[in-house]
């Protein structure tokens, strides 16, 4: 099988739980390791817990879109951090456990390559060449090299494999070499910095209160993986039924806010899809034509529930592409229930490809 192998690994817990109070330091460490596993969904899967690191995979199915996968990776440093901060906001504590909770870090590997499972003892573990790659690049010089402490290391296996070589043209080089496994060349970003990016962002999102219009449909598919059909310009091609789908101003090589996918209708025709917002798994905002002169932002919403993920959209009322203003319903025939249309028509056909990526998935893991 092939896949991708990813370790998060808390820096800074040997001396941490040395140095302190043991019942405080461990109940910290443990509610961080839970704030990672919270965030980890499918086509992710923990394989095991290793003290203070999480080694997680997934498998790698055909056509993934391999910033879907990076963005998933970064999302574990976003939870360990809100985390982090939210437990030196609210303690009141003065051990030195709590005092020095701000110490703690995280640090993130991920290689792919081929893997076998086996059974253990009852219990279910990878093995391979490339596992053991993964857990000995946790050993390894990029702090020292490159002065990152919280950071990202991704393998040239990995761009290679997901086409990631747009996204890590902007980060660090690094390379480090194993005995008996040889050099191994990748690339490293800054977690802190690209947490502090998310922080910062204006959020832009149609809410309930401002809703024009509203759909919601139920995917058996899990967030990520309706997430990569919604943002993947092949599969858009697809669910929209477009001749074709071509991306402009993608940001550092990623499909986000200031991005236009082009769809070509045929004859000529073009419609253009503004990304006007976007959070990973979660939400994306866009700006999309509608009648003549006229165009809506609308918001769609992954939500994970039990069976899969609710896809909730919220479209605000249609505007003049030359003023920006409000059109009202009367200037535009049964508006609302063309943008009704508009928006559930597609994701219904959206559904139907996630439901059945995510059923494949599920086959080829069994």
């Amino acid at each position: 099988m092939r896949g991708h192998f990813i370790i998060a690994d808390i820096s800074g817990y040997t001396r941490f739980l040395t140095e302190a109070e043991l019942d405080h330091a461990h109940g910290i460490v443990t509610e961080l390791l839970n704030a990672i596993i919270s965030a980890i969904h499918a086509p992710f899967e923990v394989s095991s817990i290793e003290g203070d690191a999480i080694f997680m995979y997934g498998e790698l199915p055909e056509q993934v879109f391999g910033q879907t996968v990076l963005e998933s990776v970064e999302s574990l440093y976003s939870a360990f951090s809100g985390a982090l901060e939210t437990m030196v906001i609210n303690t009141t504590c003065q051990c030195n456990a709590c005092a020095n909770i701000s110490a703690l870090g995280l640090k993130i590997v991920m290689h792919c390559g081929e893997f076998v499972k086996t059974t253990v003892g009852g219990r279910e573990t990878l093995t391979g060449p490339d596992v053991i790659a993964v857990h000995r690049l946790l050993k390894n010089h990029v702090t020292e090299t490159t002065g990152i402490a919280d950071y990202l290391m991704v393998t040239q296996a990995c761009v290679d494999e997901l086409d990631l070589e747009r996204i890590v043209a902007s980060w660090t080089e690094h390379t480090e070499e194993y005995e008996h496994i040889g050099e191994v060349r990748g690339y490293v970003s800054s977690l802190a910095a690209a947490w502090a990016i998310v922080r910062g962002r204006t959020s832009n999102k149609v809410e309930e209160g401002d809703a024009w219009v509203s759909a919601a449909a139920d995917s058996t598919a899990p967030p990520a993986v309706v997430w990569d059909h919604l943002i993947d310009p092949w599969k858009r091609t697809k669910w929209m039924q477009v001749e074709g789908t071509t991306v402009e101003g993608e940001v550092d090589g990623r499909i986000s806010a200031g991005t236009e996918y082009h769809c070509a209708h045929g004859g000529g025709e073009i419609s253009v899809f503004s990304v006007l917002d976007s959070r990973a798994n979660e939400y994306i905002t866009m700006m999309v034509p509608f009648t003549p002169g006229t165009a809506f932002r609308y918001t769609s919403y992954l939500m994970p529930n039990d069976t899969g993920t609710r896809i909730v959209t919220l479209a605000a009322a249609p505007i003049s592409v030359d003023t920006g203003e409000t059109v009202p319903d009367a200037a535009v025939p049964d508006s609302a229930a063309f943008a009704q249309q508009v928006i559930e028509v597609p994701t219904g056909r959206l559904i139907a490809m996630a439901d059945t990526a995510a059923e494949l998935l599920s086959l080829s893991s069994a």
